[in-house]
Formats: structure tokens, C-alpha cells, sequence
């Protein structure tokens, strides 16, 4: 099985997003599970709201726009591909499932993936990211392609209150769906999460057990 680990917002040439990163691999290790983690664009990131605000314009991020999507999704998912053929070609063989993890901006990437099923993959996670905006219920409501989502949260997380919503748009639109919130927890992917999500996502505790194709990253 492969996880595809989407970052969050990173700074170029920091390495705070490592510990994102590691627990990812961990959790790969623990659960013998192979872990991609590619890399998001530069220049599509938000820009600052004032004069005061930092902006994160020139940061590593995923198209979370439409307009982003356009000029940069088809050409960063065909890598995805290349990665994976890559991975598949030295272990020997193709994975049987596939599933999308994110973290915070990955997380409201990932979000819009599941939502306008534009992946033929297994399943999702969204940790400390993702919400319930009206347009991703409305691709969501005319999605064929329902795969499984799980979606993780703190309560000490300021923007915690989009995943609760997310969580909510899921039941509403009867999606295959689990959601853990720790109260405790703040903007962070915990360990625990990862295991409920994995748990979920590969049929141990009720998730689907019919795969999306487990093919590559073009479908849509």
C-alpha cells in the first residue's frame, strides 16, 4: 500500500515541516506502509491581508484555486505518476491501494481532490485542514467516485471549526466518512489519527474495502 503525504504551507529553506514529514514516515514504518511525499508549487501561495501580514505568496503550497488548479494540477499530479511507477518498478510490483493524506493547506488540498474526484485512488485523509465551502459540496453532490475520507482535527487549532464543518458536509451528502477530534491537540496530525485514519481507510474498523482502481494519478 501507498500513502501520497500532501505538507502544509512551507517556507522555502525551513525545516519546520520535517516533523510532519517524519511522523508520516513513522507511521509508514509501523504499519509497513510505503510513504510519497512530493512537493507543492511556489507562487500560489496567500498573499498578505495587510501591510503588517507576512505574505506566503513565494511558499510551498497546493493549488487550492481554481485558477491554481488550471495552470499547475495536470503537470504536478503526471509527477505523482512518475513517482509512483518509480516506487512500484523497485519493490516489483503494484500497490494494491493508494490513499491521499494531508496536513493543513495538503489537508484543503486534499479536500478538493476527493471532492471533484479527480483521482482514481483508495481513499483520503485530511489532518488539520480541509472544510465544507459551498463549491466543494457542490462537486461533491455530483461526484461519482466516492471513495472513503477521513478527516482529523484539534480542538486547540484556531481553524479547527472548517474541519468540524467538513466533517458535517460529509453526513450531509451520506460520504463514506469517519472524523476524530482531540481536544488536546492543536494544529497537528497525531499519531493515533494516523492509525484511525489507516485503520478506517483499509477496511479494519468498517472502512470500504472496494478500492478506487489503485490506479495512477489522471483519472478524474
Amino acid at each position: 500500500m501507498l500513502v501520497i503525504f500532501l505538507h502544509g504551507v512551507v517556507q522555502p529553506d525551513s525545516g519546520w515541516q520535517w516533523a510532519q514529514q517524519r511522523g508520516a514516515a513513522r507511521a509508514g514504518a509501523r504499519r509497513g506502509v510505503a510513504v510519497l511525499m512530493p512537493r507543492g508549487r511556489r507562487g500560489i501561495g496567500p498573499r498578505a491581508v495587510s501591510r503588517s501580514a507576512s505574505s506566503m505568496e513565494d511558499w510551498w503550497c497546493w493549488p487550492t484555486s481554481a485558477a491554481a488548479q488550471a495552470a499547475h494540477e495536470d503537470a504536478m499530479l503526471a509527477e505523482w505518476d512518475t513517482a509512483r511507477a518509480e516506487l512500484e518498478r523497485r519493490a516489483g510490483g503494484r500497490f494494491e491501494r493508494v490513499l491521499v493524506f494531508g496536513f493543513s493547506n495538503g489537508a484543503y488540498y486534499a479536500t478538493s481532490l476527493a471532492m471533484r474526484g479527480r483521482l482514481q485512488v483508495d481513499g483520503y485523509a485530511a489532518f488539520a485542514g480541509g472544510s465544507g465551502a459551498r463549491h466543494l459540496e457542490r462537486s461533491g453532490a455530483q461526484t461519482r467516485l466516492r471513495v472513503p475520507v477521513f478527516v482529523g482535527w484539534g480542538g486547540k487549532d484556531p481553524a479547527h471549526k472548517d474541519q468540524v464543518a467538513l466533517a458535517r458536509m460529509l453526513r450531509r451528502l451520506k460520504w463514506p466518512s469517519r472524523s476524530l477530534g482531540k481536544p488536546r491537540a492543536g494544529h497537528a496530525m497525531t499519531d493515533d489519527q494516523v492509525d484511525e485514519a489507516l485503520d478506517f481507510l483499509i477496511g479494519r474498523r468498517g472502512g470500504a474495502r472496494k478500492p478506487g482502481g489503485g490506479r495512477g494519478a489522471r483519472g478524474r
